[in-house]
């Protein structure tokens, strides 16, 4: 095992204390080894994107209920810490499909195919010269028709956004095993989704304004707490041009939303969210774009007597949750 601190030092350079530079760096690191990541992928049965990102391996104790919050911190922290392999070839298989690709500067890869397949969820797996990972794909079937777009904090995961000191406490110092759910959200999914012929493969598309490098730990929240398969979205946020917006959520999501309505044109979907934010104004926007493919909005009242008035035609969460 080695200590990679120069490249930490680089990566880092936002934290102004030594004390979190040698957290977030002293961590042991898998000599040679890659960890790759493949996110999950939606497609309409013609055609698909596959994309995922390939790091150095870095080992570490998963994540465990009991857990303190400066060992949280520690391992939160290293999330952003990363050892780019750039420019490595990648071989990926969905099925008889094999695809090849190589990694930008990034370490990040993206390929488009054409290739018909049937409806459901699809395995992919990817390998690089070090390493190997897994992801899944879902294929939408053409009879299910109703879907959700989810935001994630404070929509279904507790995170305290008009609180600065409690959403840094929640982030930080907490790891998926101890976040909390919104409750009754994850069975609310489920019987909304159960109105599809295929319920399994509904088109459920959980929205996050939260970088890639959280990713995995998203992820497992969502699997911890019994929410319904979906494609997670997180923001690729890099150096460089091909970054998302860092803080403009409008049009992160906006575009995000698009990208799906336009893969996906015999889906309306239900968009859900929470007024911690923008996303009341956000899709009020895309309704009055797209009014037939919106079939309710539904938002989470955080803030309040003290929020805002929702767009005509938006429900609070609260009502939806009561049946009413």
């Amino acid at each position: 095992m080695k200590l990679s601190m120069a490249t930490c030092g680089r990566r880092v350079g936002r934290f102004s204390s030594a004390f979190f530079l040698a957290l977030a760096c002293a961590q042991p690191v898998a000599a040679g080894a890659d960890r790759v990541s493949v996110y999950p992928a939606y497609g309409d049965g013609v055609s698909m994107i596959l994309e995922g990102r390939v790091v150095e391996r870095r080992d570490g104790p998963s994540a465990a209920v009991d857990d303190a919050g400066l060992r949280n911190l520690w391992r939160n922290l290293r999330l952003w810490i990363n050892d780019e392999r750039k420019q490595a070839p990648v071989d990926l298989t969905v099925g008889e499909l094999s695809l090849q690709t190589r990694t930008d500067d990034e370490g990040y890869f993206k390929v488009q195919a054409a290739h018909a397949l049937t409806a459901g969820w699809h395995e992919i797996a990817a390998g690089s010269r070090h390493g190997t990972g897994h992801g899944r794909l879902l294929v939408v079937p053409q009879a299910n028709r109703l879907g959700m777009i989810s935001d994630l904090d404070d929509t279904i995961l507790v995170s305290e956004v008009t609180s600065k000191p409690r959403l840094l406490a929640n982030s930080f110092l907490k790891n998926p095993t101890q976040r909390q759910a919104v409750p009754g959200m994850a069975a609310l999914y489920a019987r909304t989704l159960a109105a599809n012929p295929q319920p399994a493969s509904a088109p459920l598309f959980y929205l996050s304004a939260s970088p890639r490098q959280l990713h995995e730990p998203i992820d497992e929240f969502l699997d911890g707490n019994g929410f319904p398969a979906g494609v997670l979205i997180t923001k690729r946020v890099t150096d460089d041009a091909s970054s998302d917006p860092l803080f403009d959520q409008f049009a992160y999501k906006t575009r995000q939303i698009e990208a799906i309505l336009e893969r996906l044109p015999w889906v309306r979907f239900i968009l859900v969210g929470d007024d911690g934010e923008r996303d009341p104004e956000i899709y009020d926007w895309v309704r009055r774009r797209h009014p037939e493919r919106v079939a309710e909005i539904w938002i989470r009242r955080v803030r309040g007597d003290g929020g805002a008035p929702l767009p005509p035609g938006q429900k609070a969460l609260a009502t939806v949750l009561a049946g009413r």
